[in-house]
């Protein structure tokens, strides 16, 4: 099992390809049909189908971090204060979080 992380990226980037795609920003019915169309190595750009208004929340909170297998170098999101993983290490200390917050 690997102890590397998927990178994550801003929800805004996979927007910019819709909209690189289309010409223009897309609709939310057009950014469904898109990340829900064959993408290069998998049948959905999210995994699974998104629904039209899953899309017009998406659109609406670009600025969102997500993981991504195929963010590139400059897409990539880098968290300085992130520790480095652990095998399973998936469940954040809601303590931790907060004293983090509180020092920034």
């Amino acid at each position: 099992m690997s102890t590397q992380r998927l990178p994550k990226m801003m929800i805004g980037f996979v927007v910019r390809r819709c909209a690189v795609a289309l010409g223009r920003m897309p609709t939310p019915a057009e950014f469904a049909a898109w990340a829900n169309s064959d993408s290069a190595d998998r049948a959905h750009r999210f995994g699974r189908p998104i629904s039209e208004e899953e899309a017009r929340l998406i659109l609406r909170h670009q600025s969102r971090l997500v993981t991504a297998r195929d963010a590139n170098a400059e897409e990539a999101w880098a968290d300085a204060d992130e520790p480095a993983p652990t095998r399973g290490d998936n469940v954040i200390r809601l303590a931790d979080l907060r004293a983090r917050r509180a020092r920034n």
